[in-house]
């Protein structure tokens, strides 16, 4: 078989390198099996194995070099810890190749090596502030909107369908009064999702949390999440956690979207209030999930189109910097494991799941409970969205009781 050494790897390819380093395959074999030369294969792993670890970010050359030093087996084929059988004994930083994080990494590169789009953030939000609504809402034409707004509609009108075809802005063909009709690329959905990403990101890293923490101490700080049910379920759990109580509201979504987000995060609004949910939910950190990809509808307040809180991302495969949504994720799964269908529930019983798991006392609060400490904080919070005190030994962690 004729090797096709100058192509790039693709994800299947990916898989079957994982797969077969997981097996103790040399680069030899995989290097048939991938139909690539072995030294492709060595470049490869090289390129894409990240780090697990608490003290660096999966990719960070630094933590990479780290793991290098302090073993002297991922200086040599296979680079990696997969086939390791002394890994789960070992307490130094690991190196790992797994196919969708290289695939991710890989595609994350390219995207950044590109000029990109010749747009300013500042312009993008003048844009989602102004013209998106004008077309959304009030149905303007793209030459309507033109013709009042040439100092934020600056470049050209094909330019700005571009914008639309990419994601960069949150319209689509269909708001528009009159589809305009043009050949569809060949770029694929994930493309569309990381180049929109890219613009989402600018100014909301987690560098920027970090920056923006340090100077906004007294700001109230939530994390946010989404727990998958089986696989066969369509349904999903949105969580929303305060950092400061451990209180944690859930809410149960018809499918893990945007629309489905957009929707949960516009009722709590309604409830809680423009002041009292920008109280609340201040400085939100969530991770890089599609769903979230509207970070305006958290950050904008519709009626006065003044920004009232602030959304950050975290980096890729680094969950552990919204450490503390992901540990309270634990009390739900005692109640709910992995493998458990959420089609079969409604919103009341997973209200029901909110009081249980938010009137368990917590040792890292010195035993008192999460209802307690937000109901002295945010009394108004606790009463407009129904949440109650519940007697001690009626806390029941039995799924039977649901």
């Amino acid at each position: 078989m004729k090797k096709t050494n100058f192509n790039q790897l693709n994800f299947e390819q990916r898989q079957t390198i994982q797969y077969m380093i997981d097996k103790g395959h040399n680069f030899t074999e995989i290097a048939k099996a991938v139909s690539k030369d072995r030294t492709t294969i060595s470049k490869e792993i090289k390129r894409n194995r990240y780090v697990k670890s608490y003290f660096f970010d999966a990719f960070d050359p630094n933590g990479i070099n780290t793991a290098i030093n302090k073993c002297s087996y991922l200086s040599k084929p296979p680079y990696v810890c997969n086939r390791c059988h002394t890994k789960n004994k070992c307490n130094k930083h690991k190196l790992y190749y797994n196919a969708l994080n290289a695939q991710g990494n890989y595609e994350e590169k390219q995207f950044d090596a590109r000029t990109g789009f010749d747009i300013s953030y500042g312009t993008i939000d003048q844009i989602e502030h102004i013209i998106v609504p004008l077309i959304k809402n009030k149905k303007q034409s793209i030459n309507q909107v033109y013709a009042n707004h040439s100092d934020i509609l600056y470049f050209s009108k094909s330019t700005f369908y571009n914008y639309i075809h990419n994601g960069i802005l949150s319209l689509s063909d269909l708001d528009l009064p009159k589809k305009v009709i043009y050949k569809p690329r060949k770029d694929k959905n994930h493309i569309r999702e990381y180049k929109r990403k890219l613009a989402l990101l600018k100014g909301r890293s987690y560098d920027d949390y970090i920056n923006f923490v340090s100077l906004h101490p007294k700001m109230n700080i939530c994390q946010m999440d989404t727990v998958m049910g089986s696989q066969e379920s369509n349904k999903c759990l949105l969580t929303i956690i305060i950092v400061k109580t451990n209180f944690m509201i859930i809410r149960l979504l018809d499918s893990k979207t945007m629309f489905c987000v957009d929707e949960e995060i516009s009722k709590l609004k309604e409830k809680l209030g423009i002041k009292l949910f920008s109280k609340v939910f201040r400085i939100v950190l969530t991770d890089n999930g599609t769903e979230f990809f509207n970070p305006k509808n958290i950050e904008i307040d519709t009626i006065s189109g003044n920004k009232t809180c602030n959304v950050f991302y975290c980096k890729p495969y680094s969950s552990w910097q919204k450490g503390c949504i992901e540990k309270n994720h634990e009390y739900i799964r005692k109640l709910f494991p992995k493998g458990t269908s959420f089609d079969s529930f409604s919103q009341e019983q997973i209200h029901k799941l909110e009081n249980i798991i938010n009137n368990i006392p917590r040792q890292s609060l010195n035993n008192e409970t999460p209802f307690d400490l937000t109901n002295n904080l945010y009394p108004d919070f606790i009463s407009k969205l129904n949440y109650f005190k519940i007697n001690p030994d009626d806390v029941s962690l039995n799924p039977e009781d649901f």
